[in-house]
């Protein structure tokens, strides 16, 4: 159900701003409302920048973290007392592992320009003159580079018509290397015509010595650089079992953050901030003020009529987690009606429909099971957890109802829906004919609240006695459901177009309404996905077992990769069916179900609170 908001408006001291901040965000139930011209508390921004400093940290503590990284990993548990005040020592690690990362990186860039610098040089090797010594005599101009092979002898013919002396060397993806040397006097036509053939320059490193010798030392000292790297990298495994210290630092850093996000409205001495909180916890509120100061002014009030409070979703635990389908649509607008106890048990029956295979819910529902007790996942991944896990059982219940157990058939208490389709058929339109029809119910109830009992007659309940009296007349051949579905399709031809002006346009509109039947009927058409996709999970298993089984028997070298290909097969259909199962699950509410009476448009309940990535903070 959707929880009341009251309006909170607070006027404290300035001196006790951090304090109260503080205490309402450990208690999390103050939704801050931000003013047009407010700023950050001072030092916000620096607690943002320390964040992403322990967070880069973090990254690069993981890189180098002794064995492997575990997919999943517990929150650790942190006291708030202790979470409350950061220590300097984490700030100091932040830096430390900030230098190490910049020193490691420096190290390795150096050594590969190192290495570039040696492989540039490999054509270069055989040049006896020191590259110190490459340079313009009193006489001479040196020209040093790469030309294309292929017009290397033109280029060489040319040359050898003026006063110069060509040396080749060797060859690199550039082109053959040469050097020319020409006279002073010939130097600028010899430029000249090395561009006309695309001649492109080399620069030697500047350094002492042969090519060949320059070489080596890079060589050398890129091995030197890499060894200091390479201890540095030993000295970063060390600091990486201290990662838990940058990961509370990370969360106390985040949470300074958006404490200080916002300062309110402030005069010399005092500040007035406004939010939103849930009606049922005003006195949590007020509880955790007066922990921290007697000197205040706390107000609570109803939304005025322009003002939209934020949505806050109450259900029981089982219900609960299906808030999360309805968020991934959109909340329900403030007063509307919470559709997720009526959604949750539709989901779940049609989750398990889908999937349909009692050995692949079992699998579900055990691996869901040990995620939930082990990594105790939260916030969305909690709610898609569970949903996960009730989905599983559902599909024990379907499967054996449907005799399905890993692609093979055993004792179904229902039917087998291969053997007998249309028993299959009539129960998915059955689920989604009582499905949408409770959608109608909705609309009728929200609207008879609303002072619209008329206009929802005609328009909704109509069209549900219209199928009652479809229902009694064809499914059971009772006459008097004729005579109903005739009456009220009579009523929606005449009110369907009770807004138009003039007969004929009010009778041409009512005529059309009733055509909206056909959506109706197609509507119910969709819910035959329940039984394609359960089909589909069932076709697949039984293949990878028929697949399995002629592996099997070709003899000893089949048996292991039978069974490689049946865990691995079944595994995959799990996978790809419990994926189909959520979405197709969803769009049977999204669209045929919501489309009945959802008004959405509602925003989130978002509160001052410790929003954490790593630590589990306990209060």
């Amino acid at each position: 159900m959707l929880v009341s908001m009251k309006k909170v408006n607070l006027f404290a001291m300035k001196e006790n701003r951090d304090a109260i901040f503080r205490a309402l965000q450990k208690t999390g139930e103050l939704m801050l409302i931000p003013g047009a011209e407010e700023k950050a508390l001072p030092g916000a921004a620096e607690a943002a920048d320390e964040a992403q400093r322990a967070s880069e940290a973090i990254t690069f503590l993981d890189a180098h973290a002794d064995g492997k990284k575990p997919l999943f990993v517990p929150l650790k548990a942190v006291p708030y007392e202790g979470f409350k005040d950061v220590s300097t020592e984490a700030k100091e690690l932040t830096t430390q592992v900030e230098n190490l990362s910049a020193q490691i990186a420096s190290l390795r860039n150096e050594a590969e320009t190192m290495r570039v610098q040696v492989e540039k040089l490999a054509p270069w090797l055989s040049l006896e003159i020191p590259i110190e010594d490459l340079k313009p005599t009193e006489n001479t101009e040196i020209f040093a580079g790469y030309v294309a092979e292929d017009v290397c002898d033109d280029l060489k013919a040319e040359l050898a018509k003026r006063v110069c002396e060509v040396v080749p060397f060797g060859v690199a993806p550039e082109g053959q290397a040469m050097m020319v040397v020409a006279y002073k006097t010939d130097a600028a036509e010899v430029k000249h015509l090395l561009k006309s053939f695309d001649f492109s320059d080399f620069l030697f490193p500047k350094r002492s010595g042969t090519a060949a010798q320059v070489a080596r030392d890079l060589t050398g000292a890129a091995q030197d650089k890499d060894k200091l790297a390479d201890e540095l990298e030993a000295e970063a495994k060390k600091v990486s079992a201290r990662k838990d210290e940058l990961c509370v630092y990370y969360d106390q850093m985040t949470a300074k953050k958006e404490r200080m996000s916002s300062s309110g409205q402030e005069t010399e001495k005092t500040f007035h901030i406004t939010g939103w909180c849930r009606a049922d916890r005003t006195a949590v509120v007020k509880q955790a003020i007066d922990d921290v100061t007697t000197i205040y002014d706390l107000q609570f009030a109803d939304p005025a009529e322009d003002e939209v409070p934020p949505t806050v979703l109450e259900n029981n635990a089982m219900v609960a987690p299906y808030e999360a389908v309805t968020d991934m649509y959109s909340r329900p607008a403030t007063g509307a009606f919470d559709p997720n106890p009526i959604l949750a048990p539709f989901f779940c029956c049609f989750f398990g429909m889908m999937v349909s295979d009692a050995g692949y819910g079992v699998v579900l529902t055990i691996i869901m099971y040990l995620f939930c007790k082990i990594v105790k996942p939260r916030d969305f991944m909690a709610k898609l957890s569970l949903i996960l896990l009730m989905g599983g059982l559902s599909t024990v219940f379907w499967g054996a109802a449907f005799g399905g157990w890993f692609g093979l058939t055993w004792h179904p208490f229902m039917f087998e829906p291969m053997r007998e389709p249309l028993k299959m058929l009539a129960l998915c339109f059955s689920l989604g004919a009582a499905h949408l029809a409770i959608g109608m119910l909705v609309k009728i109830y929200v609207e008879t609240k609303r002072g619209n009992g008329l206009a929802v007659f005609l328009d909704v309940a109509s069209w549900l006695f219209l199928f009652f009296g479809l229902l009694i007349w064809v499914g059971f051949d009772v006459i008097f459901g004729k005579y109903l579905a005739i009456a009220f399709a009579v009523l929606i031809v005449l009110t369907g177009g009770r807004a138009k002006k003039g007969v004929l346009s009010k009778l041409f509109s009512g005529l059309l309404t009733l055509y909206g039947i056909s959506s109706y009927v197609s509507d119910v058409l969709s819910y035959s996905r329940l039984f394609a996709l359960g089909l589909a999970t069932g076709v697949i298993a039984m293949l990878l077992n028929t697949v399995g089984e002629l592996m099997w028997n070709a003899g000893i070298i089949g048996i292991p990769i039978a069974i490689v290909f049946l865990l691995g097969g079944h595994i995959f259909n799990i996978v790809i069916n419990v994926m189909g199962a959520y979405v197709h699950s969803s769009r049977l509410q999204y669209i045929e179900f919501f489309g009945k009476f959802y008004e959405s448009g509602g925003r989130a309940f978002v509160p001052l609170s410790l929003r954490t990535k790593y630590t589990q903070v306990t209060k």
